[in-house]
């Protein structure tokens, strides 16, 4: 009875949690008409509100001031277009699988435990600015990846914050639904890890993100060496983990990149032909759009 109702209490929250996601698509996709509209109309009289004079030096000057007004005018107005496609992208993926995991926190020297729910996006209530899903690559996440219930601590900007995790809970939502759902331990569900990794029958292998071990996790989230060497048998999650950590470099603490490029080397066999095509399955899973 108590799991059935707390399956319960889950699903509707997945359910209050979709119903914000597909309410801010609707918005944004709005916004997005709007914007490319004035995109086009630019596009259009971009010339109309240039003053071309060539007959002086500072005639020159002028018209060059006005093409550049013009130009970022536009260069800005596709930037947001760009943004928030972005953002829908990440949006109907989270509106099918809001998030993978949960875990209760209490701050040391606080009474209040905070649930808090991980996917592979952020996502924030605009009501109260209070965050509804965390995106996997928080610092705050790690905690999901690294302590069992029990004393628990991440890095923040302003230092360690340390505490005590209750719970933690894995969920396998599909299509706004609880398909599953359990509590684990320090090893987050070997058996669904296994699952992912041993699914020979699938073209691509599905993303790791929701069933990083904490060595795993250790590797994608190293800030102070310049250079990893990761060793592991076939199939054990090198690639993916390897992808996992570009994704997270790409966000990690605040720092942006505009792009990384990525080399592999392998050797020529006929069975790795569809390695590329793998890699850029997973960097998509990752939603890493800088790689």
């Amino acid at each position: 009875m108590m799991a059935e109702r707390e399956r319960r209490q889950e699903q509707k929250r997945v359910n209050e949690v979709v119903d914000v996601i597909t309410e801010k698509i609707e918005k944004i996709t709005g916004k997005k008409g709007e914007v490319r509209k004035g995109i086009v109309d630019l596009r259009k009289t971009f010339w109309d509100d240039v003053t071309v004079n060539l007959d002086e030096n500072d005639d020159v000057y002028e018209t060059q001031a006005s093409i550049k007004q013009q130009a970022e005018l536009l260069s800005e107005r596709e930037r947001r277009h760009g943004q928030m496609t972005k953002e829908l992208k990440t949006l109907f993926r989270l509106q099918e699988t809001p998030y993978f995991g949960r875990i209760d926190f209490r701050e040391e020297y606080e009474d209040q435990v905070e649930p808090l729910y991980i996917g592979i996006g952020s996502l924030m209530d605009s009501r109260n600015e209070d965050f509804l899903i965390y995106d996997w690559r928080a610092p705050i996440s790690s905690m999901y990846y690294d302590y069992a219930p029990g004393p628990a601590k991440y890095s923040s900007l302003d230092g360690e914050v340390e505490g005590s995790m209750t719970l933690k809970r894995q969920f396998m939502i599909r299509d706004g639904q609880i398909k599953g759902m359990f509590d684990t331990g320090l090893t987050i569900g070997d058996s669904l890890l296994q699952a992912v990794l041993s699914g020979k029958a699938s073209t691509h292998m599905k993303s790791i993100v929701a069933t990083i071990q904490r060595e795993q996790n250790q590797i994608i989230r190293n800030e102070k060496d310049r250079y990893l060497i990761v060793q592991g048998a076939a199939g054990s999650g090198k690639t993916s983990a390897a992808l996992q950590r570009v994704a997270f470099c790409c966000t990690a603490i605040g720092k942006r990149c505009v792009r990384i490029t990525c080399c592999s080397f392998r050797r020529i066999r006929s069975s790795l032909a569809l390695f590329p095509q793998y890699c850029r399955s997973l960097v998509r899973k990752c939603c890493s759009d800088h790689i």
